[in-house]
């Protein structure tokens, strides 16, 4: 994917190989994380993005995109011992206007 078509302060899930990746822009700077919330499945595409906290739009879990610690629990318990866990992020880097994610 090309940088130029993902705009600052939006997400774009996308495939990457075989594996789907949400990519999300702040900045000059790109995050890849984990699509799906781990709570119970809600499309984090779809969710509400507030500087780098991604909402997720099914039962409100909150995620910090940078690092994919949980900002908010659904239930109103205190990370980190509430009931979601983090989500996966990926290296992201940017080569002649590329987007490229590593992946395990």
């Amino acid at each position: 994917m090309v940088l130029a078509t993902l705009p600052v302060g939006s997400s774009r899930e996308v495939m990457v190989g075989a594996r789907s990746v949400l990519l999300v822009r702040i900045g000059e700077t790109v995050r890849a994380i984990e699509p799906i919330c781990p709570h119970l499945g809600g499309l984090l595409a779809d969710g509400t993005l507030e500087g780098t906290r991604l909402g997720c739009p099914d039962h409100g879990a909150v995620f910090d995109v940078t690092d994919g610690r949980v900002v908010a629990d659904p239930f109103g318990v205190e990370p980190p011992e509430g009931a979601v866990e983090p989500i996966a992020t990926y290296p992201v880097r940017i080569v002649d206007g590329a987007i490229e994610v590593d992946l395990p």
